[in-house]
């Protein structure tokens, strides 16, 4: 493979990561403003979904900033869900 194909590769995988915290930052806001059931399982399906997507970008990557960013914000997001809980 080479260095192009490989470095866009990359870049998609920080990509979904980020994609997936923003996910869990914009359902926690949901749960935080309406608490119901529906809204909280789709938070716990939402940090489901990110957490294997930072280990696929730590499998991929490993620990670079751009990931360890992302992590920070997915562990505060998942602090404020577990404050509804």
């Amino acid at each position: 493979m080479d260095h192009v194909q490989s470095s866009w590769k990359e870049d998609t995988v920080i990509g979904q990561l980020h994609n997936s915290v923003d996910n869990v930052t914009f359902a926690v806001g949901q749960a935080l403003t309406d608490p119901t059931d529906r809204a909280m399982q789709n938070v716990e399906d939402m940090i489901e979904r990110a957490n294997r997507s930072v280990k696929m970008a730590l499998d991929s990557r490993g620990e670079i900033e751009p990931i360890s960013q992302l992590q920070d914000q997915l562990r505060e997001s998942i602090e404020k869900f577990h404050t509804l809980q």
